[in-house]
């Protein structure tokens, strides 16, 4: 039998107790896609937010720990163009919290594709810096139960 891994006795825990993201991410006071994924197992947090988020959901020290581990993220496919590749990497690092995240807020079903539109803008951030901002707006498509 294989050992529960740290990330599903933290999702175990979360929804157990009936704590979302952006609880979590006020907690700590972070950005609720950015904890999604650290939860997921896609980014680190410091030694102090994870003991926040153990305390919170009542983690062991082992798996408390586990949240400041650095993360191998390898689970998206790999292209040449290095656009491409970095809207992969967005996708193999923040897919899975994503779409938990609109599992808490919609419910179970999909973003269409189809009903959709991505917008793309030239932003300037806080330090004068040029920022590439995409935006996808797909309509929420609920599962059917039949």
């Amino acid at each position: 039998m294989e050992a529960k891994k740290p990330r599903d006795t933290i999702k175990a825990k979360r929804l157990e107790k009936k704590v979302t993201f952006a609880q979590l991410a006020k907690t700590i006071g972070k950005n609720p896609t950015f904890v999604a994924a650290a939860i997921a197992g896609n980014h680190r947090l410091s030694e102090e937010e994870a003991k926040k988020v153990g305390k919170a959901l009542d983690l062991d020290k082992e798996t408390t720990e586990s949240l400041t581990k650095f993360p191998i993220r390898t689970d998206f496919p790999n292209t040449a163009d290095p656009f491409k590749y970095r809207l992969l990497e967005v996708i193999g690092v923040y897919g899975d919290a994503l779409r938990e995240m609109a599992n808490e807020m919609f419910g179970d079903g999909i973003m269409s594709a189809i009903d959709f539109t991505i917008d793309m803008e030239r932003v300037t951030g806080s330090q004068g810096e040029a920022r590439c901002k995409i935006t996808l707006n797909g309509k929420w498509l609920e599962y059917k139960t039949f």
